[in-house]
C-alpha cells in the first residue's frame, strides 16, 4: 500500500478499531466461536467481561465484536451509560430489536396484567410509576424484552459498564442471565479495573460466573505487530529506530496508535519510505505533546479526587523501574481511607488504572511511565499548594517531630506547632496548617483517632528538596509554576514484556 495523506490506517483515539488488533488472539477466537453458536441458536449464559485500564483497547474490542456479529447476521444491541438511567429507558433500547408479538408479554407486566396469551389488554389500564414496580417485576420485564429481542440470536455489548447505576444494572444483569439460559444471547461488558467492585455493589448474581478477560499492555512481539504491520512491505525500518519506537510505546495500545499515526504523517511529509533516527525524532515531537496532555489530565484527575498525595507517595515508594504489588495497593488504599470509605477508595484507585492486578499476583501500571510523571509533577503541584498556604515552614517543623516517632498525639503536634509559630504572622494558624496537611493526605490518623501518622514521608522529602533547589536559584519566582508540558524521557529505558 502506498503511503498517502488520506490513507493513514492508524486510529489514535479511544474506541477506534486499530488496523492490526494484536495480542488478543485467544479472546477473539473465543468470541468468534460464541458468536457462531449464538447465531445457530445455542444457549450459553456465561457473560464475558473485558477489564482493564483506559486506553488498552476494550472499546476497540467491542467494536470488533460488533463488526463480526453483523457479518454473521447476528442482531447487536450496543448499550452505554445513558441507556441505564432508568429501567424504562433501558427497555426502549431493547424494544427496538424485540419481536412485536413477544414483547407484549413484557408490556403486560408494566400494565399489571396477567394475560396468558401475551397480548396487552385494555389500553386504558393505568400504569404505575417506575419507582412503584418491585425488583422482581423489573427483572421479569427486562427478561421478557431480552427474550423477545433474541428470537434470531442476540449479541449485547455494554461499554463503560463501571459507570452503570447499580440498581438498574442489577435488574439488567439478572435479566440477561435469566434470558440467556433459555435464549441464544451473548453478553459482553467492558469496564475499568473497578468493574468487579461496581458489580458487587449492584448485587448482580452472575458476577462469579462471568468469564473475566483482563485487557492490559501488549508484549514486545504484539506491539511490533500492531505498529509495524500496517506500514506494509514497502516501508523499511532501521533496527535502532524500530527498537526505539517500540520501547517508547511501552506496549500501551493508545500510544502505539499515536506513534503509528505520527510516523505515517512524517513519511508522507518527507516523501521517504525508510524510518530512521530522524523520522523517529520528527514523530516524537508530535507524540510527546499528546502523551503529556494525557499525563496532565490523569494527574489533574488524581488531584480532583483527593488522591494525588497517596498516589505520588506510592510512585516514590515503588521507585524508578520498580513494579507495583498487592502491598503497594493496600497501603495506598489505607492512606486514602482516612478521608474516604475503604470500598470507595478502592474503586477510585482501580478506576484510574494507575496500578491494577492484571493476573493472579501480577500487578502492573496502567501506563508505566505515568509513575515518573507523577513523581516529578505531583511533587510540583503539591509544593505549589503548600506555598500558596504559606505552610512550608510548618511542614518542615511537623516533619522534624516525626523523626522522633512513627506516630504522635495530635495534641502534641498542635502544642509544639503553636509554639513554633508564636510571634510570627501565622501565630494562630497551627490548627489550620495541620488540617490542611490532613486534607492533602500528608498526615493521616492512626488507629487511635487522637494520634497522627506522617502518611507521605518520601513525598515530603521530595517537597523539601524542591524547596532547596528553588532557594538556591533566587532568580526563579517562588510561586511560579513550571509548565507541566515538559518532555518526559524516562520511557526511553522501558521495554515491554517479551
Amino acid at each position: 500500500m502506498a503511503i498517502g495523506i488520506d490513507n493513514n490506517p492508524f486510529n489514535p483515539g479511544y474506541g477506534e478499531i486499530p488496523p492490526v488488533l494484536a495480542g488478543r488472539d485467544n479472546l477473539k477466537n473465543e468470541v468468534n466461536r460464541r458468536l457462531t453458536k449464538t447465531y445457530k441458536g445455542e444457549k450459553h449464559p456465561t457473560a464475558i467481561a473485558l477489564v482493564g485500564p483506559r486506553g488498552c483497547g476494550k472499546t476497540a474490542l467491542l467494536g470488533w465484536i460488533e463488526e463480526k456479529a453483523e457479518k454473521k447476521k447476528l442482531p447487536v444491541i450496543r448499550l452505554v451509560k445513558q441507556h441505564f438511567e432508568s429501567v424504562d429507558n433501558l427497555a426502549k433500547a431493547l424494544t427496538e430489536n424485540a419481536d412485536s408479538n413477544l414483547r407484549s408479554r413484557a408490556y403486560s407486566i408494566r400494565g399489571g396484567l396477567k394475560d396468558p396469551t401475551g397480548h396487552l389488554g385494555s389500553a386504558e389500564v393505568e400504569l404505575k410509576k417506575e419507582s412503584e414496580y418491585t425488583p422482581i417485576e423489573n427483572t421479569l420485564y427486562l427478561t421478557n424484552l431480552l427474550a423477545a429481542a433474541s428470537t434470531k440470536g442476540l449479541a449485547i455489548l455494554v461499554d463503560e459498564a463501571h459507570d452503570l447505576p447499580p440498581e438498574v444494572g442489577r435488574y439488567f444483569y439478572d435479566a440477561a442471565q435469566s434470558a440467556a439460559q433459555r435464549n441464544p444471547i451473548l453478553l459482553v461488558i467492558a469496564g475499568t479495573p473497578d468493574l468487579k467492585s461496581v458489580l458487587r455493589r449492584s448485587k448482580a448474581t452472575f458476577i462469579e460466573r462471568m468469564n473475566t478477560r483482563n485487557i492490559g499492555l501488549l508484549s514486545w512481539d504484539d506491539t511490533s505487530r500492531a505498529l509495524i504491520e500496517p506500514f506494509g512491505n514497502n516501508i523499511t525500518f532501521d533496527d535502532n529506530a524500530k527498537f526505539s519506537i517500540l520501547s517508547k510505546t511501552q506496549g500501551y495500545p493508545y500510544f502505539i496508535q499515536h506513534w503509528g499515526s505520527a510516523l505515517w504523517d512524517v513519511l508522507v511529509r518527507k516523501g521517504v519510505t525508510h524510518v530512521g533516527d530522524e523520522e523517529v525524532k520528527d514523530a516524537r515531537n508530535t507524540v510527546d505533546q499528546l502523551r503529556n496532555d494525557l499525563y496532565f489530565n490523569r494527574i489533574k484527575e488524581f488531584e480532583s479526587k483527593g488522591m494525588l498525595v497517596p498516589v505520588a507517595e506510592t510512585a516514590f515508594r515503588i521507585g524508578e523501574g520498580g513494579k507495583p504489588s498487592a502491598y503497594e495497593f493496600d497501603v495506598t488504599i489505607k492512606r486514602m481511607s482516612h478521608t474516604l470509605d475503604k470500598l470507595e477508595a478502592e474503586e477510585k484507585l482501580l478506576h484510574t488504572g494507575f496500578i491494577w492486578q492484571e493476573g493472579i499476583g501480577n500487578w502492573q501500571f496502567g501506563i508505566p511511565s505515568l509513575a515518573t510523571y507523577v513523581r516529578e509533577h505531583g511533587t510540583e503541584m503539591i509544593f505549589n499548594q503548600i506555598k500558596i498556604e504559606n505552610a512550608l515552614p510548618s511542614l518542615r517543623k511537623v516533619h522534624s517531630y516525626f523523626k522522633l516517632a512513627s506516630k504522635l498525639p495530635t495534641s502534641y503536634l498542635e502544642e509544639n506547632l503553636n509554639k513554633f509559630l508564636k510571634g510570627t504572622s501565622q501565630e494562630n494558624q497551627a490548627d489550620d496548617h495541620l488540617a490542611f496537611f490532613s486534607e492533602l493526605g500528608i498526615l493521616c490518623p492512626g488507629r487511635k483517632p487522637d494520634y497522627c501518622l506522617l502518611a507521605a514521608p518520601l513525598l515530603t522529602e521530595a517537597i523539601f528538596e524542591k524547596a532547596e533547589r528553588l532557594e538556591a536559584k533566587p532568580e526563579m519566582e517562588p510561586n511560579q509554576e513550571p509548565t507541566l508540558q515538559t518532555r518526559h524521557e524516562s520511557d526511553d529505558d522501558y521495554t515491554p514484556s517479551m
